[in-house]
């Protein structure tokens, strides 16, 4: 069973969105500030059912490319890299599909559960701020 501190907080947490956090982030410079408000936050939020979702390690490329490299002689090297700076889009486009072929076996893909999201209709005021 859900207690209103649990809703308090997960409201508290989701009524203000990334993008306002980041701004505000970006406006506040290097520093220790002191925090006592009142804030009163008004509006709805609803948790979404549980569910599964398919979700792709992370594949560590730089690794995989030093591997690739390293099964190489360094003419091969030269060579590689000069054709890949001087192909053509069209080209390139084409090895990137074939690449991604060979890479689905790498990154093994997985079911993950995964708890509702939650969605917000929230607003905040502060009310008193104290000094």
């Amino acid at each position: 069973m859900t207690n209103i501190i649990e809703t308090m907080t997960l409201a508290a947490a989701k009524a203000v969105d990334s993008a306002s956090l980041q701004a505000a982030r970006a406006a506040v410079g290097v520093g220790t500030y002191p925090v006592d408000f009142l804030v009163h936050i008004t509006g709805s939020f609803k948790v979404g059912e549980d569910y599964e979702q398919r979700l792709v390690a992370k594949v560590d490329f730089a690794a995989l490319f030093a591997v690739a490299m390293s099964k190489l002689n360094g003419v091969t090297i030269d060579a590689l890299v000069r054709e890949a700076l001087e192909a053509d889009p069209g080209e390139i486009k084409e090895i990137k599909a074939r690449a991604s072929e060979a890479l689905e076996t790498i990154k093994a893909p997985t079911m993950s559960f995964c708890k509702g999201k939650v969605t917000t209709e929230l607003g905040f005021e502060i009310i008193e701020e104290v000094k």
